[in-house]
C-alpha cells in the first residue's frame, strides 16, 4: 500500500511540473524499455536499422541487475527496443531478476526466435507478456515485410510449439500476437484476427498503429496507410516524455524514448552516472526547455518527430484532463 501511494505522488509529479511547464522536476522517473541487445534476424523494411551505426552488442548482466535496483518507480519493464531480446544469451536471467525486484516482464519477439530451447527459457522463468510480431496473414506478405531470416512455415511452427508448451505450464505469460496496420498489410487485417482470435493460447490480437521512428525516413514514412491519431492536432504541445521516462540501450547509454535507434540524443551513461544524476542533468533540463518551445536544433532527434505524446499543459492539472476526458494520457507517465 505505502508503495503504491508512493507511485502515485511521484505519477502527480509528473503530470504537474509538465502541465506547469518546469524544466525541473522531483519526480523520479520510469524506464518504458532496456534494450537487452539491438542484435536482430531480420530485415524488415519499416524498420531503419539498415542505417543503424552504433554497434550492435549485448548487455551486460551486472549492468542489467545495476539498473533494475534503480527502478523504483516501475512495477513494469519492457525488455526490447531496437533488437530481438530472445538473441540474449541471459535473458531469462534478466526475467528472474526483474522478477525479484517485483518488476513484471513484457517483451516483443519475432517468431523465428521462438527455438524450443528459447521457449523452455521464457517459460521457465515466468515472463509476464509476450508479443509475437507476426505481420501478415500470408506467406508472400510475411516474408515481404520481415525479409532477413524471414520463414513463414517456420514462424507458424515455432508459435505452435509455443503453445502447446504453454498450455502444459500452470504459469504462463499472457500472448500477444500482432500485425502492424500499414500498405502492405492492410488487405489481410481482417483475414489475420480471424486466424488468430479464437486459437487456444493466444489471449490478444493486436493491429498496431504504425509508426515512423523520428520522421527523418521518407522511404519508412511513406509505407504507413495512413498517419497515426497522435499528431493529428490542431496546435503544437510538447511531448511529455521528458517529464515522464527514460529508455536504457544495451551499453548503459540513456536516450529519451524507443524512438531513438541509433542513439542520436544521449543523455547519460548507466556505467558512470545514476538514473536519478542523468534525470536530474543539464542535458535532460535543456531537452525539456526546448520541448517546450518547440525550438529544436537542425537534426535533432525530436525534430521532425510525427509521434510525439502529450496534451496542453494546464494549471490546473489534472482537472484539466478529466474536463477534456483525456484521463488515458496519464497512462504514458507510468507502466501498471
Amino acid at each position: 500500500m505505502v508503495n503504491i501511494l508512493k507511485k502515485s505522488i511521484n505519477l502527480w509529479k509528473k503530470g504537474y511540473y509538465y502541465s506547469h511547464k518546469k524544466v525541473e522536476t522531483p519526480a523520479y522517473p520510469t524506464i518504458a524499455s532496456i534494450e537487452p541487445t539491438n542484435a536482430c534476424g531480420m530485415k524488415c523494411i519499416m524498420c531503419p536499422r539498415d542505417r543503424m551505426k552504433r554497434k550492435v552488442g549485448f548487455m551486460e548482466i551486472n549492468l542489467f541487475e545495476k539498473i533494475v535496483k534503480q527502478m523504483k518507480m516501475n512495477s513494469f519493464i519492457v525488455l526490447h527496443h531496437f533488437g530481438d531480446p530472445l538473441l540474449h544469451p541471459k535473458i531469462g536471467e534478466m526475467i528472474k531478476i526483474c522478477k525479484k525486484n517485483k518488476i513484471k516482464t513484457f517483451f516483443s519477439t519475432n517468431p523465428s526466435s521462438l527455438t524450443d530451447e528459447k521457449i523452455k527459457t521464457i517459460l521457465d522463468a515466468e515472463l509476464d507478456y509476450l508479443h509475437i510480431s507476426l505481420d501478415g496473414a500470408t506467406k508472400e506478405t510475411y516474408e515481404k515485410i520481415r525479409r532477413g531470416r524471414a520463414d513463414f512455415e517456420i514462424a507458424l511452427k515455432n508459435i505452435e510449439n509455443f503453445l502447446k508448451e504453454k498450455k502444459k505450464r500452470k504459469k504462463s505469460p499472457e500472448t500477444t500476437i500482432a500485425i502492424i496496420r500499414m500498405k502492405e498489410t492492410k488487405g489481410e487485417i481482417e483475414i489475420f484476427k480471424k486466424q488468430w482470435k479464437n486459437k487456444k493460447g493466444i489471449d490478444n490480437v493486436e493491429v498496431k498503429e504504425f509508426i515512423t521512428w523520428d520522421g527523418t525516413r521518407e522511404d519508412i514514412t511513406q509505407l504507413g496507410d495512413k498517419y497515426s491519431k497522435k499528431f493529428e492536432r490542431e496546435y503544437y504541445y510538447p511531448c511529455i516524455w521528458p517529464w515522464g521516462k527514460l529508455t536504457i540501450l544495451w551499453d548503459g547509454k540513456v536516450v529519451p524514448c524507443c524512438f531513438d535507434y541509433d542513439a542520436k540524443l544521449v543523455l547519460g551513461d548507466l556505467n558512470k552516472q545514476s538514473l536519478k544524476e542523468i534525470w536530474d542533468s543539464e542535458k535532460m533540463k535543456e531537452l525539456r526547455k526546448q520541448t517546450l518551445e518547440n525550438s529544436f536544433p537542425e537534426n535533432h532527434l525530436c525534430e521532425n518527430c510525427k509521434e510525439k505524446e502529450g496534451f496542453p499543459p494546464s494549471r490546473i492539472f489534472p482537472l484539466n484532463l478529466l474536463l477534456r476526458k483525456r484521463t488515458k494520457f496519464l497512462d504514458y507517465f507510468k507502466f501498471n
